[in-house]
């Protein structure tokens, strides 16, 4: 289902690693009336040379 999303959202999934979480409002499978769904890849930490003190935000 994962890879469905992505293509679906037109993300490639071999430019992903497992430095990477997604993140679905949904997927057809848990919610089968819905056709869309936001999805969202997010990568945890950057590459060594783009690396940078960033605060830390919880809510």
């Amino acid at each position: 289902m994962t890879t469905k999303l992505l293509k679906l959202a037109k993300i490639d999934p071999s430019s992903l690693d497992e430095r990477c979480v997604i993140l679905s409002e949904g997927c057809p499978n848990c919610v089968p009336d819905e056709t869309t769904f936001t999805t969202q890849v997010i990568r945890l930490n950057r590459e060594k040379d783009e690396r940078s003190s960033l605060p830390a935000v919880a809510n």
